[in-house]
């Protein structure tokens, strides 16, 4: 559980730095543009590659080192966000950097999220997976609890560089602490098989032929599209 505990808070103050980093653009962009189709748009480019690419994370964490996507994953994000920061330092007010970023760590976040949940079953015995499942649902939706919060108090006492600076920082915090337990713990063995687009279609065969999953499928698509709504209506 240690283990587990250790990379469970990295990735609670990555999500609350990426939330922070997702409110102050809305908000920075809005100023900027005055636009809201630019502010839904932002969050269209935030969401729509976890929707997209999920399927293709989960393939990747069967096969391949779990902590190792997390890691690349979490890097690569972080990056997107240096982008931001970079155009914004150099006092380019652009809206197409802003939108390349958001999608550059939106994409690698859809990469890794599916190897960081299933890495709970590498590092939990059966009867601690409810327990988990819970901490990360918590660390999932602290970006929407605590992110706005915190990022409107830093907003009045600074500017959004601040803001993204916290969120890189962030990022190496969580890359430094998934390399520490990925040093404890042995290397896992490719696996092998069948290939990634027959996995796909197999998986898409499993939500299709059970109402179950298909039923929950499609609860969290209208979920994450409520969401989206609800984020265009407040920034109207």
């Amino acid at each position: 559980m240690r283990k587990f505990l250790f990379i469970w808070i990295g990735e609670l103050i990555s999500s609350i730095g990426s939330g922070m980093t997702a409110f102050a653009l809305s908000v920075y962009v809005y100023q900027m543009t005055k636009s809201v189709s630019y502010v839904s748009l932002i969050t269209l480019l935030a969401y729509m590659p976890t929707i997209l690419l999920s399927p293709l994370g989960g393939i990747l964490a069967d096969r391949y080192d779990r902590r190792l996507l997390m890691i690349i994953g979490d890097f690569c994000s972080g990056l997107g966000v240096v982008l931001i920061f970079w155009q914004i330092q150099a006092g380019n007010r652009g809206i197409l950097p802003i939108f390349i970023g958001v999608t550059i760590s939106a994409v690698f976040v859809a990469l890794m999220e599916p190897a960081y949940r299933a890495t709970v079953t590498d590092l939990l015995k059966e009867e601690e997976y409810d327990k988990a499942s819970g901490m990360v649902q918590l660390a999932g939706n602290a970006r929407y609890l605590v992110s706005p919060a915190l990022a409107g108090l830093l907003l009045a006492a600074a500017d959004i560089r601040l803001i993204l600076l916290i969120d890189i920082g962030t990022f190496f915090l969580t890359v430094s602490a998934v390399a520490i337990v990925r040093r404890t713990i042995k290397k896992p063995v490719k696996k092998a098989g069948k290939g990634i687009r027959e996995e796909m279609k197999e998986g898409l065969e499993v939500i299709t032929q059970k109402k179950q999953v298909l039923s929950v499928v499609l609860l969290m698509t209208c979920i994450c599209f409520l969401s989206v709504l609800c984020r265009h209506w407040q920034a109207r």
